[in-house]
């Protein structure tokens, strides 16, 4: 029983960077009904980035803003040169292009960096969350706790880690603060006006290229915050980073319900979840895989997602 607890607490930090990508995968869908590829590799040449600013001597929070600003307008002229001129030319193509750029930035990011994993600067503080609330108490032995059979709850059974908790905090509090974003402000009621009725949005005002700036611009920097939190958690980043985040990332899009912001969250969370369950009991053979075996079996039962709503699609 505390092993499946442990497990499920280690998989929402994981979980958690998969929701942070997965939220630039459902804006960027939402709007554009676009699947960007390429948004796994922002995350990487995010992690990328902050590092070397912090290397240089930026502290970390100011490093971060850096790196989100600096890499959420690459991501704006990525989307104003290269996906841009193909609104028209069907859904194949700009998918295409977003491969493209997905293998050219993870080819660039090697020649010049190298293909080896390079050391973070800085790490996320560590510990135990419930070892300092023990230390706050008696030990369970001198607590009298009558009618509760002994061993029902050990605090060194189960450790949560400072990074951990940081990592999930953090998650659940971009996600709120982006909700509140999307229904309280004009540019964000702007980016929701543009995901529901786009031809009727544009007739109202909402600026349509400034919108789509705006949501690949939050993407990315949503994506950068995530490297930083991966390249903290694990010490290290490769420029392969993005492949199996980015994919794993765009799953628990589809699988919470893509364009939905809680779905995001809440499929990144199941399949983290799912993910170190499978590495818990020794089948870590299978974790990859995991995340696309939940997608399947979701879409045959519930195509839209988990918090998706079904639409009807004209023929």
């Amino acid at each position: 029983m505390f092993d499946l607890i442990q497990y499920i607490f280690d998989g929402l930090a994981v979980g958690s960077v998969y929701a942070l990508i997965a939220l630039g995968y459902s804006m960027v869908f939402g709007v554009l009904q676009l699947v960007n590829f390429a948004h796994g590799e922002l995350f990487m040449v995010g992690a990328y980035f902050v590092m070397y600013a912090i290397s240089l001597g930026l502290p970390w929070h100011l490093a971060l803003v850096v790196g989100m600003c600096c890499v959420g307008f690459f991501a704006v002229a990525m989307e104003r040169f290269c996906y841009k001129p193909l609104r028209g030319a069907g859904k194949l193509a700009p998918l295409i292009t977003a491969v493209g750029l997905s293998l050219l930035l993870q080819n660039l990011v090697q020649a010049i960096l190298g293909s080896n994993p390079q050391s973070y600067p800085a790490t996320l503080p560590d510990g135990t969350v419930f070892g300092f609330i023990k230390s706050l108490f008696p030990p369970v032995d001198q607590v009298t706790l009558p009618q509760l059979p002994e061993g029902l709850f050990d605090w060194g059974q189960i450790v949560v880690r400072h990074r951990d908790l940081l990592i999930f905090v953090v998650a659940i509090a971009v996600t709120l603060g982006l909700e509140l974003f999307l229904r309280k402000t004009r540019p964000g009621q702007g980016i929701r006006a543009l995901a529901l009725q786009p031809n009727a949005a544009r007739l109202v005002g909402v600026p349509f290229d400034r919108t789509i700036s705006l949501t690949f611009f939050i993407g990315a920097a949503l994506a950068v915050v995530a490297g930083l939190l991966q390249g903290m958690a694990d010490n290290q980043v490769t420029p392969y980073m993005g492949i199996s985040s980015g994919l794993k990332a765009f799953a628990a899009a589809v699988l919470g319900g893509i364009g939905v912001i809680p779905g995001a969250l809440l499929g990144g969370l199941v399949l983290g979840i799912a993910e170190r369950l499978l590495v818990g009991y020794d089948l870590s053979t299978y974790k990859d895989g995991a995340a696309f075996f939940i997608l399947i079996l979701v879409l045959l039962l519930r195509p839209q997602g988990l918090l998706g709503k079904a639409r009807m699609v004209k023929v």
